[in-house]
């Protein structure tokens, strides 16, 4: 299987995944048991950035059975990561010889069995890997007790896979409450499944289990004897392997048999079978021998005995052999301590000969696991004659699932890397060329898409620069009656950093675009410059840490439209927050490789209505739903408008107490303003407004210590509606004309897959019609935080201090009357030794100021706003050195 390709499953399986950051520090004092088990320096390794474990882990003390493992950390800078454990099937074979030697693990063996190299495409470069020889008589695996050898079978194997994360997870237990997947290949079909229902059904009633157990996946995976027997046979039929008669003989012979333990008819057939196929490797049908062994073929239906390996050297298991056998390289990995009177060997000729209990079918298991909600993810190297995908399509059909996603090509650097089905509890991904047992088969990220996303790709934007990510823009229809669309820009995260959590982004007004804002002044990934036509890269731009998705919302901003017109006169929160949820449930559908993935919202200024009025939406709905497709885990919103008593008030004091206004103002202020909307206030209050702009100058509201652009005279009337943004970048006020000329350039548009209706109005950066007649707008949005924070969800508050708009007092008054418990007391953040500001953690929300910056954050300080932003991905307080 191709090692890229491998590796990019493992991308997608992980990235519709959350990472528990609530378990995920990295240790930096080991316990004693972790220190002994740490590997200072494999013999003749390269160096590493990365901690590695390996040892004994005891799961019957009676018996003296002790299974070893070995466990690779995904790099510092990395983490926190799930916690993926590898198993390899057989039955009798190594996880150490194939998955960490051959496959996925951090090193290859040289041939002369005693140097390693780096592995390009690893999976600890997106996941801690934990490898694990199983069952006891496999690898440096012992029991004390001879007969155990003799008498293993799936129901001991499973049992004791499981005593060994439960005790396995004491030893290490920073890594509690991570997101923890299986993973496997060939009989490991019966492994991961078996020991997947353990865990399972163990952490039911359990409200927050310490084996944090998210879902697992398979590959070339035994899994229904029946299916498995038909679609191999059909396979070797269809590729030419095999004659008719001995085609109809096996079908005749086999079929309703285990194929753990065949008849003597069926093994017969099998024999004719293999001298037909002739001098071939039956685990990957187009690659080289490496001395295939006479009894290869009869094996190959337990599943995983690997003759072949890497398709460049198909001896590499020989390596193996020889490496593992070194007594310098047992001594560095903690290996044989009993001494074990027999070499270490890729596969036991004694385990695998003697398997007992071998259920006939995992599909009853599936059904209970699917019906579960857990993240089951299934693929097939297409070159495998071995566990063929004719014999996994099979078995996925037997399942009766409904279709989400039709058959599609997925693409990996522009060439299809297979295909793909993706459905209701089961995603089913085949790997072009690939071979059995080459799990790096799983790994990078899918450039290849359904028909719509591949109409969405933007190639390249008028005078952009070079990038290694990826960029999607269109429409999404959420009203087909009125015509109402609303338009998005997509722009993921390096392939590198895959998987990435999903971020949707929304700036306020209302009426502003954040194609104006967010994307192009303040976190997107380009910055536009003063000849309205290049771009330059944005150092802090978010998506180095997440994929950003920016939506110009209600219809009538930006690129967005409605063909009813009376749309653009009557918006109003209600809708904007029914559109935007209708948005997300058709885009998904579009997207679908982003179904399950971590998924948060952000947004400032009056998205402080938007914000949680679509989280909460997107909360209910998720309600009774086992495992949503739309995996929401919170928000953070940005100088937000909240409460109109506590921004009014909060507001009317910051003028104040920033020496802004006088003492005469400030009481009318009081007396006029309050208990009114501060969407809709009286005339009487907009008398004092005007007397507050007077006496503020010609300062920038939005920040009241940088330069102007030419503020107009209405700016600050209209900054009790929250984001009306006339100051940008704090190097230059005017960027927001840069991208007026930018957007308006035909060719951009183009580029853009915008304005394709040809709207008759230019692009602009906020709607004066969508501003002037905005409806409903409720005075409060702390009913919706008390009950998001009753649920649980992630929720960060954040205040640039030197905004007037809706300034950090307003903030703090809102946050004030939630009345929450205080965790952590208020205190000062670092950035680089330098105060960044100030923080406090409540129990269900956490607040945080950044020190000078405005109304836009990022901005004015835009490292500071990416440190903020990836503490908030990994749920962390904001640094306190």
């Amino acid at each position: 299987m191709a090692a890229s390709s491998f590796y990019t499953i493992l991308v997608l399986f992980v990235a519709v995944h959350g990472l528990a950051a609530a378990a995920a520090a990295v240790i930096t004092t080991l316990p004693p048991q972790q220190k002994l088990d740490q590997i200072d320096r494999l013999p003749g390794q390269p160096s590493v950035e990365f901690n590695q474990y390996s040892g004994y882990v005891t799961v019957d003390a009676n018996a003296g059975r002790a299974l070893f493992y070995w466990l690779v950390e995904a790099p510092a800078a990395l983490q926190p990561a799930p916690l993926v454990l590898w198993l390899n099937g057989g039955p009798g074979c190594s996880s150490i010889a194939y998955g960490a030697s051959e496959e996925l693990g951090p090193f290859h063996i040289h041939p002369d069995g005693r140097t390693l190299y780096l592995n390009t495409y690893a999976w600890n470069k997106v996941a801690n890997v934990l490898f694990l020889e199983s069952p006891a008589g496999v690898g440096f695996s012992y029991s004390n007790t001879t007969s155990d050898l003799y008498t293993a079978g799936d129901q001991r194997t499973a049992v004791d896979a499981y005593t060994f994360l439960v005790n396995w997870f004491e030893r290490f237990p920073q890594y509690k409450f991570r997101d923890f997947y299986i993973a496997g290949e060939s009989y490991a079909g019966h492994y991961v499944p078996q020991l997947s229902q353990i865990v399972y059904r163990k952490n039911q009633g359990v409200q927050s289990p310490s084996i944090n157990f998210k879902g697992f996946m398979v590959g070339n995976a035994v899994t229904d004897d029946d299916n498995d027997f038909l679609g191999t046979f059909e396979y070797w039929w269809t590729h030419g392997l095999i004659s008719d008669a001995t085609y109809n003989g096996l079908k005749a012979a086999c079929l309703s048999q285990s194929s753990e333990h065949p008849s003597a008819d069926c093994l017969k057939l099998q024999d004719a079978a293999e001298e037909e196929m002739g001098d071939i490797d039956p685990y990957s049908i187009y690659t080289p021998t490496c001395n295939i062994s006479s009894s290869s073929l009869k094996r190959k239906l337990r599943g995983h005995y690997p003759w072949m390996s890497r398709a460049y050297d198909p001896c590499t298991d020989r390596y193996a052999q020889v490496y593992y056998n070194h007594p310098e390289v047992q001594r560095a990995l903690h290996a044989n301590v009993t001494g074990l009177n027999y070499p270490w060997e890729d596969c036991s000729d004694i385990v695998g000969p003697y398997w007992g209990d071998s259920p006939r079918s995992m599909l009853p298991i599936y059904k209970e696991l699917i019906a579960g909600g857990l993240r089951i993810w299934v693929f097939s190297g297409d070159t495998d004659s071995v566990v063929p995908l004719t014999a996994t399509r099979y078995s996925i059909n037997a399942l009766n699932l409904t279709t989400l996603t039709d058959w599609y090509p997925w693409y990996d650097h522009g060439n299809v890397g297979g295909w793909s089905q993706v459905y209701k509890g089961l995603t089913y991904v085949t790997i072009r060329g690939a071979v059995s047992g080459l799990a790096a088969a799983a790994a990078a990220v899918i450039t290849a898409l359904p028909p719509q996303q591949k109409l969405d790709q933007i190639d390249r934007l008028p005078g952009q620069p070079s990038v290694e990510f990826n960029q999607y823009s269109g429409y999404v229809t959420v009203d087909a009656n009125a015509g109402r669309a609303l338009f998005y820009w997509f722009v993921e995260a390096p392939a590198a950093l895959q998987p990435a959590p999903l971020v949707l982004w929304l700036t306020g007004g209302p009426g502003c675009s954040s194609i104006a804002y967010g994307a192009s002044e303040e976190l997107g990934p380009f910055q536009i410059q003063p000849d309205g036509r290049t771009l330059n890269l944005n150092p802090y731009s978010w998506n180095k840490v997440a994929n950003i998705l920016f939506l110009e919302s209600p219809a009538g901003v930006g690129f967005s439209y409605s063909n009813t017109t009376s749309d653009l006169y009557t918006a109003g929160d209600q809708r904007t927050a029914v559109d935007a949820y209708t948005f997300l449930v058709n885009w998904f559908e579009r997207f679908p490789q982003y179904k399950f993935r971590d998924f948060y919202m952000t947004g400032e200024s009056y998205a402080g209505h938007y914000v949680p009025q679509l989280s909460q939406i997107v909360y209910r709905k998720n309600q009774g739903v086992q495992s949503p497709s739309i995996n929401f885990k919170g928000f953070m919103v940005g100088n937000a408008v909240t409460d109109d008593d506590n921004d009014l008030f909060g507001t009317f004091e910051h003028w104040w107490t920033h020496g802004l206004i006088s003492d005469k103002t400030y009481k009318a202020l009081k007396a006029a303003c309050q208990s009114q909307s501060s969407q809709h206030p009286s005339a009487a209050c907009l008398t004092p407004v005007d007397a507050a702009g007077k006496e503020m100058g010609d300062i920038d509201p939005y920040s009241i210590y940088t330069p102007t652009c030419n503020i107009s005279s209405s700016s600050l009337k209209r900054k009790l509606r929250g984001h009306y943004p006339w100051m940008s970048r704090a190097y230059d006020p005017c960027t927001y004309r840069y991208a007026q000329v930018y957007y308006n350039h035909p060719e951009v548009q183009r580029a853009l897959n915008a304005n394709v209706t040809g709207l008759n109005y230019p692009w602009e950066d906020c709607s004066d019609i969508i501003a002037q007649n905005w409806g409903d707008s409720p005075k409060s949005m702390l009913p919706i935080y008390k009950e998001l924070i009753a649920a649980g969800l992630r929720i960060w508050i954040f205040s640039g201090d030197a905004d007037s708009v809706v300034p950090l007092t307003a903030t703090r008054y809102s946050i004030n009357a939630l009345n929450l418990t205080t965790l952590t007391d208020w205190y000062p953040w670092y950035d680089h030794g330098n105060v960044g500001g100030w923080s406090q953690v409540y129990k269900g929300l956490n607040y945080v100021t950044i020190r000078g910056a405005g109304h836009e954050v990022p901005i004015l300080k835009p490292r500071q706003a990416l440190i903020l932003f990836r503490h908030f991905l990994k749920n962390k307080p904001m640094p306190s050195v």
